[in-house]
């Protein structure tokens, strides 16, 4: 009798542990309280041409790999006009690995498909996907798809240079079909 109580009571501890570690251990990218339109809000570029770092920044800050006041990609690369997302691809910054998709020419044969169902895939997982997006006249900009929005489209937040309002992007879909297609960066977390 003794014997069954205690297994009972083991049975209960072990299960009772599994089941609290399990929810106070989110994987990154789920559970935050703070959102990605949040840290978009709090976040700034600082040079006329570092969108590029400026959007992984807010990734890192996402996911708590950095300090709210965190600019030292943008410091670095001030106003290179010349950069792509090549300059990240492979990179590991505190913790979070990047990888440049889909670079490749934009036309009616872009895998459009194949794009939408990576980004889908990411964020299902919990994570962002920066986009390069047109901004005007013979401009490209970055852009973090954040989620799904109603019609099977999605939404994005940035910021511009010298502008204290945060950037909203709907239809972010439409408007990489619109333009031929596009190249992202993905992340994961390896530490």
């Amino acid at each position: 009798m003794h014997l069954k109580i205690f297994n009972l009571i083991f049975l209960l501890i072990f299960c009772s542990c599994f089941f609290c570690s399990a929810q106070r251990s989110p994987s990154i990218g789920k559970g935050h309280t703070k959102t990605l339109r949040g840290v978009a809000l709090e976040h700034k570029q600082i040079y006329s041409f570092s969108c590029i770092p400026m959007s992984i920044e807010m990734i890192l800050k996402f996911n708590k790999r950095v300090a709210p006041d965190y600019y030292d990609l943008q410091k670095d690369w001030k106003d290179k006009n010349d950069g792509t997302f090549s300059n990240f691809d492979g990179r590991t910054i505190s913790g979070i690995k990047f990888k440049h998709q889909f670079n490749i020419s934009r036309g009616d044969d872009f895998p459009f498909d194949s794009l939408f169902k990576t980004i889908d895939a990411e964020l299902a997982e919990g994570r962002k996907v920066i986009v390069s997006l047109p901004s005007g006249r013979d401009f490209w900009h970055m852009f973090v798809i954040d989620s799904k929005m109603g019609g099977d489209d999605y939404l994005a937040f940035s910021r511009y240079y010298n502008d204290g309002n945060l950037v909203t992007k709907e239809y972010v879909k439409r408007s990489i079909r619109e333009c031929g297609g596009t190249d992202i960066l993905t992340y994961r977390v390896i530490n």
